[in-house]
C-alpha cells in the first residue's frame, strides 16, 4: 500500500489503516521532518570520505591542529587537507581558529566526536559493517 507523503498522520488514521497501530501510535510526531533529515544526511555525508574520516579522527585526538600538522599525521599534502577542511568547515563539522597567520582546526562539538567514535567502534566489532 502506497501512502501519500502529504497526508497527516493521526492516531485515528493509524487505528483504521495501520496493520500494527500499537507500534505506530507511540511514534507519531517523533520522526524528524524532511528538512532536519536533509541536514543530518549532509552532516553524515562528510563521513563518507576516508580522507575526511582520517582528518576528523586525528582532530578528535587533539584540542586543535594546524593544516601542516594534520597533513603530516594523515600522510596527505597540505593542499588536499586544506580542501577537505574547507568542506568540513562549510558543513559545520570543524571550526577554524586563526592565531596570527596560522589557522588551527578543531571538531565543531562533542557530538561530532561521539558520532565518529561510535562509527569507529561499530566497524571495529566482529560482525560490524565492513
Amino acid at each position: 500500500m502506497r501512502m501519500r507523503s502529504d497526508v497527516a498522520l493521526t492516531a485515528e488514521r493509524c487505528e483504521t489503516e495501520c496493520v500494527h497501530p500499537e507500534h505506530v501510535a507511540p511514534l507519531l510526531n517523533l520522526t524528524i521532518d524532511r528538512e532536519q533529515a536533509q541536514r543530518v544526511a549532509e552532516m553524515l555525508s562528510m563521513l563518507a570520505d576516508p580522507n575526511r574520516v582520517r582528518i576528523l579522527q586525528t582532530l578528535s585526538l587533539a584540542d586543535e591542529l594546524c593544516v601542516c600538522d594534520l597533513a603530516l599525521l594523515v600522510g596527505m599534502n597540505q593542499s588536499a587537507v586544506s580542501h577537505q577542511l574547507r568542506l568540513l568547515r562549510i558543513s559545520r563539522v570543524v571550526q577554524p581558529n586563526k592565531v596570527g597567520r596560522i589557522v588551527y582546526y578543531r571538531l565543531a562539538d562533542e557530538h561530532i566526536r561521539h558520532v565518529l567514535s561510535d562509527a569507529i567502534d561499530h566497524t571495529s566489532q566482529p560482525g560490524g559493517h565492513r
